[in-house]
């Protein structure tokens, strides 16, 4: 992977993972910590659920307020951000469902609020590059707004 260039992060509730692959994953987070952010990045989704995410970043802020480290009042959502597994990582721009699911499933609540949605009846273990090209046709056929209204 450092040779390659290739930054790995876990996102996730890593607590009930056994401890050697806690560990481990610790260890390949360490390792190509050091590599730049325009390197490619990998996250792996390890015991990962949205709300659990969203509940253990709450907890982490409300911890830190009770420690006198915070104040309530400091919370927005870029101070919100840092406390979820994706701190530091940008918000993805396109999700791909594969199967034919129309639904999130629990994935990335806050970081895709202004994600485009690209769904494929294609299962996983065929999406080919083919598929990944008509993907990438319709998102950049999107107009992008963040949340603002058609001008």
């Amino acid at each position: 992977m450092e040779r390659d260039h290739i930054r790995l992060h876990f996102f996730g509730d890593m607590t009930p993972i056994a401890p050697e692959l806690r560990a481990l994953a610790h260890e390949t987070d360490e390792i190509t910590e050091h590599l730049s952010k325009d390197d490619f990045q990998a996250n792996v989704c390890l015991n990962y659920g949205g709300r659990d995410e969203i509940l253990r970043a709450v907890r982490r802020f409300a911890a830190e307020c009770a420690e006198g480290k915070r104040k309530p009042e400091d919370l927005d959502e870029t101070l919100f951000s840092t406390y979820l597994d994706s701190a530091g990582i940008p918000d993805p721009e396109l999700i791909i469902r594969p199967s034919g699911e129309q639904r999130l499933s629990n994935f990335l609540l806050w970081q895709c609020a202004y994600s485009e949605f690209y769904y494929t009846d294609t299962l996983w273990p065929d999406f080919d590059e083919e598929e990944l090209d008509k993907a990438i046709a319709a998102y950049q056929s999107r107009d992008r707004r963040f949340g603002g209204v058609k001008k």
